[in-house]
């Protein structure tokens, strides 16, 4: 799923099968590198033992895109 926020496009990426991780692809406007992170929960625990995990090598992740992700991921994980 695609979605705008903003002056960014955030997708979607994928899941791990089970809906215990997103992750997430960003794609600022302006030239900016796009980011990559994801937000995951592990199995029996709850929502606030979810963490976010930023790929090495992605670009800048915007503060309003990782805002945006975690409610998105409250409703889905």
């Amino acid at each position: 799923m695609e979605f705008v926020v903003g002056d960014m496009a955030i997708t979607t990426v994928g899941t791990d099968g089970d809906d215990r991780a997103i992750e997430f692809l960003v794609r600022p406007q302006g030239g900016a590198p796009e980011g990559h992170f994801a937000i995951f929960c592990e199995h029996d625990h709850d929502w606030e033992s979810a963490c976010l995990a930023i790929s090495p090598d992605s670009g800048a992740v915007p503060v309003a895109a990782v805002a945006w992700a975690v409610e998105f991921a409250r409703e889905y994980l």
